[in-house]
């Protein structure tokens, strides 16, 4: 059985590929998502009616399926196995997720939830993204869509590959939509929180 060695040069190329990627990641990702979160507040301000329905939209399936893609075959198909595709994958990742949370802490600053809805809408993000999770069990030999994708990139079969993943976002759009109509129906109008700028003056 070969031996493996700890060394200080894999915690320094684990540092590389952590703290680069991050720091890469939160400037471009938290800076689109800045300004993703500004025009919302802009479009809820001056069209309030949709507010509502904005619920709806299915981002969170959109960021389950783009860490899909980093963490997919492809990547490595594309780069080779090392520390680059590794600092990629890191990087892709921290920027989707950097970009998601700049637009929602931005928009609930100005225009705050009801508790109901907020732990509806953390139902869904956490119902969504165990799609991500039960997708890469499949590393593990734990079965489902993530073993059939990860046995088909083996062999090179790419149109499965694209198959499954396709089938792993219908599955997390139908929870991420399903979940919605629960958030949409709880933040009905009138039970929403006041913004942020005008609280504080008015009681």
């Amino acid at each position: 059985m070969e031996k493996i060695d700890f060394s200080m040069a894999a915690v320094v190329v684990h540092l590389l590929i952590t703290l680069i990627p991050w720091f890469l990641g939160m400037t471009i990702g938290g800076g689109l998502g800045a300004l993703c979160g500004l025009g919302i507040r802009v479009m809820f301000s001056t069209m309030p009616a949709l507010r509502q329905p904005f619920v709806l939209l299915p981002w969170r399936t959109l960021v389950m399926g783009l860490l899909i893609v980093v963490w997919s075959p492809f990547i490595v198909s594309l780069l080779g196995i090392g520390p680059v595709a590794g600092g990629v994958v890191v990087g892709g990742s921290t920027s989707i997720l950097a970009l998601a949370f700049a637009a929602t802490i931005l928009v609930e600053q100005e225009f705050p939830t009801p508790l109901s809805a907020r732990l509806v809408a953390g139902a869904r993000t956490l119902a969504v993204g165990s799609g991500l999770i039960a997708s890469g069990v499949g590393l593990l030999g734990g079965g489902g869509l993530g073993h059939i994708i990860l046995e088909a990139a083996r062999v090179q079969e790419y149109g499965l590959v694209l198959k499954g993943l396709l089938v792993i976002l219908i599955l997390a759009l139908v929870l991420d939509l399903g979940l919605g109509l629960v958030q949409m129906i709880i933040q009905q109008p009138g039970t929403t929180s006041k913004p942020a700028a005008a609280t504080g003056v008015a009681e």
